[in-house]
């Protein structure tokens, strides 16, 4: 999974207006044959659209599976698809869409904003916000606000992959004291970002 997103060189420094447009052009090309942008739309909107499958179905596998499945058909059905808003609008309608499929399926019963979100218009798609540079940066600030001992505990354990046991090793502090500063960097988090501390506990991570 990438670790981050790489705009190619002519969309930076653009607007977010200016970057939509621009992206209905390198979709153009890669329904063309050139396969090089579908890892641009990969790696841009795809942490972004588990994050927001995992908000509707509450789980992981479910969340990811259906987030590769639409980029798959993406990439075999790419020839026939049509778009006439943005791309990210498009791709979030599509995802909201098969998810109400599956909670359907389910026999969930789906919110009131839920189901008319399935009728709603392109500019709504279009301001909800995915895993792009502003939120990243979101999340970026949110972790480098927290307490120091906090911080640098979670960022062994979250992104470098130790364990309690080891960072209390580390730190010269009791394995109590590690599991304190790993409940409330959660909490502080939650606190900051709500539903999208799923992009840190699950889809990915944030480079530093």
């Amino acid at each position: 999974m990438p670790d981050c997103i790489h705009l190619p060189y002519y969309l930076m420094n653009s607007t977010t207006s200016d970057i939509l447009k621009k992206e209905k052009l390198l979709f153009l090309e890669f329904q063309q044959g050139n396969s090089a942008f579908f890892d641009y739309f990969f790696d841009k909107y795809y942490q972004g659209l588990c994050v927001y499958a995992y908000r509707l179905l509450k789980s992981e596998t479910e969340a990811e599976d259906l987030v590769q499945d639409f980029f798959v058909r993406i990439l075999e059905n790419r020839k026939h698809i049509f778009i006439d808003s943005s791309v990210k609008s498009y791709f979030i309608r599509s995802v909201h869409n098969r998810c109400l499929d599956i909670l359907d399926h389910r026999k969930v019963k789906v919110s009131h904003e839920q189901f008319h979100l399935k009728m709603a218009n392109d500019d709504v798609w279009q301001e909800y916000p995915l895993l792009d540079n502003e939120l990243t940066q979101q999340i970026e600030k949110a972790i480098k606000n927290l307490p120091d001992s906090i911080r640098d505990t979670f960022l062994l354990n979250r992104f470098d992959g130790l364990s309690y046991q080891q960072i209390a090793t580390q730190q010269n502090v009791s394995v109590k004291t590690i599991e304190y500063r790993i409940s409330k960097a959660l909490t502080l988090l939650r606190r900051e970002l709500g539903d999208y501390l799923v992009v840190l506990l699950i889809f990915g991570k944030i480079n530093f």
